[in-house]
């Protein structure tokens, strides 16, 4: 009996111990790491980091989480000293919601990514990623004070979190690197084509004792590079540490000549920018290269040109000063700007009253006096010259280039020329135009089959702007030239000749008319090349004329020259006269003819004027008198100028009593 009961309990328990874990399931939930990652943001005042981004490793409701369920707790040690700890306590959490992408912004219903988020501003509260001058190494400690985290599967965990890295859109995609003792930071580009321009940023005071913070303090040197910018203005950014002397100018423009000399900067579009010392910085730079910037924008600047003669070393260079009337450098750069303005020829000086942000997530804060920076930078619209980064970009010492205009005939290849006119701005002494080489595009050649146009673009020798030359092609066609006025019964001679013919010509048949009501043809045309052009007949009617001719030796084959002459003489009547080419067959050496264009060249047949008849009726008269008179006290500022200013009798913009007596003395021959 007792054996049966033992063995009774023990297959009980043997059962009982089978099932505990099906039977316990719901309520043994298993320990699970969450990773994180910190989500920075470079806003105009300083990177912060705004939120940490959790990935649950499965799909969460937002529904279910709450601002109480996390804890977060930050600890900000210096990266080049990190025994000193800047800050260790809490961050405030404001939100808490679910997103299906791994980023914040873009709040979901239900998401893999529980995004923790903090305020966009804030002051000692340990948001910021650096202070003092000093970028910070940031460990972030998230609890959770939830009993589990519920999956919307059903299932659950209570999470603990690990953080694995950190985001900065902008600030990730600059580099650090040193140049013979000058650390600097920089950005690139890699999308745009070809040589960009370049922004070089000095940093303010106290904010480079170490080589990451000077893009970290402000966005000065990182605003060039948000996407809406570099959409706007493809670019590049160099953003030096510490550099105040000449010699770190030096050390600056080689690591500039190196990012010209691998390609990737235009030099013609750098341009410089810095802020209170940076600003003074930007002066040192501009002392040492004055030539070499395409515009600067010092920005409170503690600093300035020295002396009269390096402000006339940027005389013509675009420059753009700001400050606040709050500034403690407000007095130093006024009186900076009127002792060396009147030397400048570009420059502006621009006083903002108070320094604000009216844009999230500062939503009108004003920030302290020197700070101009911040609303010059990102927000500030002046009236004339719209944001600094529309006018910075607007600028370059290259100024225009030269049209070019060929014309050629049809199956000829264009004679492109060798050097373009090119006006660059020199900062000391303005603009020039320089004749540079030029490396034109390789043409199709189906392009010159046919009259039409097209346009070739040329690499010019030094600059990123292309020339562009416009190509016109012609048909052959015969040109005329001569006078453009004659008086009646005079006698002048018209040249015809060919132009643009691309093959050999032997013969020619040309029919020239004229209006026989207004000129009369005189002699028989002559040659201009008898021994190599020959006209074998001519047949004249009223009004025409029908010139048989034949090329020979050299003529042959160089057919593009004037030719014969025409003497015509006018006859009284005044006006315009028509001389036209209306028909024109040229033949070649194996009898095939073919048309060529015509030409037209208009003459006009004026009586001599008689000085004084400003009337027009062939006599000096008191009639002529009135008119001037009426017309007494008119200048070349009037607006009806163009209509009396034939009154003005002796050309000196002004009719007034010496036109008076001067037509009087006409009148009395005197």
């Amino acid at each position: 009996m007792f054996k049966k009961r033992y063995m009774t309990v023990y297959l009980f328990l043997a059962v009982l111990l089978f099932n505990v874990p099906s039977a316990f399931a719901a309520d043994d939930t298993p320990e699970g790491a969450l990773s994180f990652i910190l989500k920075n943001e470079n806003f105009a005042f300083s990177e912060r980091t705004d939120a940490v981004i959790i990935d649950a490793g499965n799909i969460v409701s937002g529904s279910s989480l709450s601002v109480s369920d996390f804890n977060v707790h930050v600890k900000a040690t210096r990266k080049v000293d990190p025994g000193f700890v800047a800050y260790d306590g809490p961050r405030v959490v404001t939100d808490v919601y679910t997103s299906q992408v791994n980023d914040s912004g873009s709040p979901s219903d239900t998401g893999r990514y529980i995004v923790v988020d903090f305020a966009d501003v804030g002051w000692g509260d340990g948001g910021t990623t650096s202070d003092g001058g000093y970028t910070f190494d940031l460990q972030y400690t998230i609890t959770y004070n939830g009993e589990k985290l519920d999956y919307v599967d059903g299932s659950s965990i209570v999470p603990t979190f690990t953080q694995t890295g950190a985001v900065s859109p902008v600030l990730d995609q600059y580099k650090y690197a040193n140049h013979d003792g000058l650390d600097y930071s920089y950005f690139y580009n890699e999308d745009a084509e070809g040589p960009l321009p370049l922004v070089v940023f000095f940093h303010g005071g106290g904010q480079g004792n170490d080589i990451y913070t000077p893009i970290r303090f402000s966005n000065g040197g990182t605003v060039w590079a948000n996407p809406e910018n570099q959409a706007k203005y493809p670019t590049h950014v160099l953003a030096p540490r510490n550099a105040t002397t000449v010699a770190s100018m030096h050390k600056v423009k080689a690591v500039i000549d190196e990012m010209i000399d691998a390609g990737k900067v235009d030099p013609n579009r750098v341009y410089i920018t810095g802020f209170s010392m940076g600003g003074g910085s930007t002066w040192t730079f501009l002392q040492t290269f004055p030539d070499f910037a395409a515009a600067a924008a010092p920005l409170c600047p503690a600093g300035g040109p020295g002396n009269v003669e390096n402000a006339k070393a940027v005389a013509n260079l675009p420059l753009w000063t700001f400050v606040d009337e709050e500034d403690f450098l407000y007095n130093s750069v006024v009186n900076m700007d009127k002792t060396y303005s009147p030397y400048w020829n570009d420059s502006l000086l621009t006083i903002i009253p108070f320094n604000q942000l009216n844009d999230p997530p500062y939503n009108g804060h004003r920030f302290d006096g020197h700070a101009v920076w911040l609303p010059v930078y990102n927000e500030y619209i002046h009236p004339e010259r719209g944001m600094l980064i529309d006018w910075l970009f607007s600028q370059s010492k290259i100024r225009g280039i030269a049209d070019v205009e060929v014309t050629t005939a049809a199956g000829i290849a264009p004679v492109l020329p060798e050097k373009v006119a090119v006006d660059v701005n020199h900062n000391a002494t303005g603009i020039a135009t320089e004749d540079r080489p030029v490396v034109w595009d390789a043409i199709d050649p189906q392009l010159y089959n046919a009259p039409g146009t097209f346009e070739v673009q040329g690499t010019i020798d030094g600059t990123v702007e292309k020339a562009t030359a416009k190509v016109t092609v012609v048909s052959a066609s015969a040109i005329l030239s001569g006078p453009e006025q004659v008086q009646p019964g005079q006698q002048f001679d018209v040249t015809y000749g060919l132009q643009y013919v691309n093959k050999d010509v032997y013969a020619q048949d040309v029919t020239i008319e004229y209006d026989s009501g207004k000129l009369e043809l005189v002699g028989q045309p002559l040659s201009l090349d008898s021994e190599n052009f020959k006209i074998v007949d001519t047949d004249e009617k009223e009004g025409s004329i029908r010139i048989l001719s034949v090329h020979m030796n050299d003529s042959v084959n160089h057919p593009n020259k004037n030719l014969i002459k025409l003497r015509f003489k006018a006859k009284a009547a005044a006006g315009v006269a028509n001389i036209e080419v209306k028909q024109l067959v040229l033949a070649d050496g194996e009898g095939v003819e073919a048309e060529a264009d015509g030409d037209t060249h208009a003459v006009e047949i004026r009586k001599p004027t008689i000085p004084g008849d400003v009337n027009d009726d062939d006599r000096v008269s008191v009639g002529d008198l009135a008119l001037v008179a009426k017309a007494y006290g008119k200048t070349s500022n009037s607006p009806d100028w163009q209509q009396v200013k034939k009154y003005d009798m002796n050309n000196d913009g002004l009719i007034d009593i010496a036109d008076l007596s001067g037509l009087a003395r006409l009148i009395l021959n005197k």
